[in-house]
């Protein structure tokens, strides 16, 4: 490992991508202007505010990255003359379809030939077995919906998926009755946080939320944590080859933090301090440093938490002492690419060795991984992965796509630069 020279410094990481997404949605929907700061303009979050342009929402983008947001409430939007293109991000693609159902007019939802592969059917059939008026490619990319009067008084999400959820929620808002959602297996809660600090009345008991009839979405204005998915990256960065790493303004959420929590496990220098509530999510200050790290078993029910993460957490386990083993992440092949098997060719191309299973792997470390280039599936966690190995480990390991990074981390090159990192090419 390349230990010549160890990184510093502190930085403040862009918002967010969930909650960024979530703002764009509940912003534009709301009653009067919302002001956001520290938003995640990436492909991505584009998407989402193109859509809701096209919808008739006036949505100003600011310098550093601010966006200011005229709402036209529930009822508020209006037809588009062309299809809403959701482009690479199955959040956008998700999320809005709960929207779209529900409103007076028809529309069309599109995406790009990867999105198109990401399956949808999880919530387009949950809407159209209760009577929303949906079609789609068997359950995949481009949508179209019909204007029909649908509702439900109680659903199950059926998958364990935020995103299912969501869209649930936000079809639930244009209900006249009291709808209850309930998921077997708790999901992260970005969006019942946000409607609650918007005004909305929801109830969560267990694994239940009612969402209250003919609810009004207030504005708001605040500064949006940094993402904890990117942070992840820097956080490799340090536990690796780190005299001290401070990342601000970190988003806890405590269904977001599954990686550190991990990290701790495999003995990684990590303290959370600063810890403050922010817009109705919790943030802190993060401080890594190198650690030696050890292996651990990650179990089928941490991986919902840690979801986002394990490409580099995968990475990680290989620079540990002992054998790793991860289970239960099938929810991988699904991804952007399928996540599991982009691992497994990771490392095949540095001549590392993984032993995999349709749910997860066996990784034994440490390894000294040879250089090579990476074929990334124009998934940007894979891509920012082989970055990560390159600086830590010194070697020339490059990723055969960097555009796919400004899907979520469009800074992500600052910041490296911040802490003195520097891409062997």
């Amino acid at each position: 490992m390349n230990t010549e020279k160890k990184l510093s410094g502190e930085v403040s990481i862009i918002g967010d991508k969930s909650i960024s997404h979530r703002s764009i949605i509940f912003g534009s929907l709301s009653e009067g202007v919302s002001k956001y700061s520290n938003v995640l303009i990436s492909g991505d979050t584009l998407a989402t505010i193109e859509i809701f342009r096209s919808l008739g929402v006036n949505i100003e983008i600011v310098e550093q990255n601010s966006v200011i947001i005229h709402g036209v409430g529930l009822q508020g939007l209006s037809k588009s003359e062309n299809a809403l293109n959701a482009k690479n991000s199955g959040t956008t693609a998700r999320l809005l379809t709960g929207l779209l159902a529900r409103q007076n007019f028809a529309s069309e939802l599109v995406g790009s030939t990867q999105l198109t592969k990401r399956p949808m059917g999880r919530i387009v059939n949950l809407l159209k077995d209760y009577g929303s008026n949906i079609e789609s490619d068997n359950g995949f990319l481009p949508i179209r919906f019909e204007a029909m009067a649908s509702s439900f008084n109680s659903i199950n999400t059926i998958v364990p998926s935020a995103q299912v959820k969501s869209a649930l929620i936000i079809a639930a808002l244009y209900h006249q009755e009291p709808t209850v959602i309930t998921e077997d297996i708790p999901t992260r809660e970005h969006t019942e946080r946000m409607l609650t600090y918007m005004g909305v009345g929801l109830v969560r008991m267990g694994g239940s939320i009612t969402v209250p009839p003919n609810q009004t979405i207030k504005p708001c204005s605040y500064r949006i944590p940094s993402d904890i998915s990117s942070s992840a990256f820097l956080i490799a960065i340090g536990v690796l080859s780190s005299e001290r790493i401070v990342l601000k303004e970190v988003l806890i959420n405590e269904r977001r933090i599954g990686f550190l929590k991990i990290l701790k496990r495999m003995n990684a220098n990590i303290v959370i301090d600063n810890i403050r509530e922010v817009g109705n999510e919790v943030v802190g200050d993060i401080e890594v440093s190198k650690s030696d790290l050890v292996a651990t078993k990650i179990e089928p029910e941490e991986i919902p938490d840690v979801i986002d993460e394990i490409p580099i957490l995968t990475f990680l386990a290989s620079q540990a002492e002992g054998k790793t083993t991860l289970r239960g992440a099938e929810e991988l092949r699904i991804k952007e690419s399928d996540r599991l098997e982009a691992m497994k060719k990771f490392f095949q191309s540095l001549n590392g060795n993984i032993e995999m299973h349709p749910d997860g792997y066996d990784i034994t470390g440490k390894q000294d991984l040879d250089v090579g280039v990476i074929s990334t599936e124009d998934d940007h966690r894979i891509s920012m992965t082989a970055l990560v190995a390159n600086i830590t480990l010194g070697k020339k390991i490059l990723p055969d796509n960097i555009q796919c990074i400004d899907d979520s981390y469009p800074s992500f090159f600052n910041d490296i630069n911040k802490i003195g990192g520097e891409i062997i090419e």
